[in-house]
């Protein structure tokens, strides 16, 4: 995840709830991936499929709402749901974007 806009702390706390995130600022990445001796061949913001992703996630499961909660309990389907409206807030405001990396090692 990359930080390209002010995120508070409880956001990124919710953004990530569900497992271990890494939050970087912009050229971390492209930095990593050249220290580790690839060649960054081409950068994709794939943002605005995170937050699409994000949205009809969250919109499923609200529709399905009382079986999910049977299987998963409210917490945790409330704890799911916030983490996608949240994924999906700070995706549509630019202030967490998602890159994707073609990277080649030279041979």
């Amino acid at each position: 995840m990359v930080l390209t806009g002010p995120v508070t702390h409880q956001e990124l706390a919710t953004r990530s709830s569900i497992g271990f995130y890494l939050f970087v600022p912009p050229g971390t990445n492209e930095d990593l991936l050249r220290a580790a001796g690839f060649d960054v061949r081409a950068v994709q913001d794939v943002t605005a499929n995170a937050a699409e992703v994000a949205l009809r996630w969250h919109d499923a499961r609200a529709r399905h709402r009382e079986a999910l909660v049977a299987r998963e309990g409210e917490a945790n389907f409330d704890g799911l749901q916030r983490f996608l409206s949240c994924t999906h807030t700070l995706s549509v405001e630019r202030r967490l974007s998602r890159y994707a990396y073609l990277a080649e090692k030279p041979a």
